[in-house]
């Protein structure tokens, strides 16, 4: 038979694994989001120094190939990764702040205020500047 403090032993156990588990999630998921961040950058680069050569084809790599492609098309296909690229930290980033506000409810914190805000779309800035005018 198992006695009370063997039952508390257990039950703080089950909690810090928990804990432990959510912010462990926490951390591999920042570091998804940075590396994916700075793979973003490296297309951001790729796709501003094809937008100053001028030859009609160039070089690029799918995969592990590397394949030769007009200029145009080596340039939609750097758009659609970096549009990809940024929907998936959109997505990481929402997974970050609920796995942290998992977090804050397991250690009975508040939550945290802000942390939630999302950056105003171009239609609601326009909006704004007709509403109030030009600052």
């Amino acid at each position: 038979m198992t006695t009370l403090p063997e039952v508390q032993q257990q039950k703080t156990f089950k909690y810090l694994e928990e804990v432990e588990t959510v912010a462990q999630d926490i951390l591999t998921l920042k570091d998804e989001k940075l590396e994916l961040s700075n793979a973003q950058n490296k297309l951001r680069e790729a796709l501003r120094a094809l937008e100053q050569v001028e030859d009609r084809n160039s070089w690029i790599t799918l995969g592990s190939v590397y394949v030769q492609k007009p200029t145009i098309e080596c340039k939609a296909l750097l758009r659609e990764e970096i549009d990809k690229a940024e929907e998936h930290l959109k997505e990481l980033h929402e997974e970050i702040r609920d796995k942290v506000h998992r977090l804050r409810d397991l250690e009975h914190e508040p939550r945290l205020e802000g942390f939630a805000l999302k950056p105003m779309s171009l239609a609601e800035v326009k909006a704004l500047h007709k509403g109030f005018g030009s600052l």
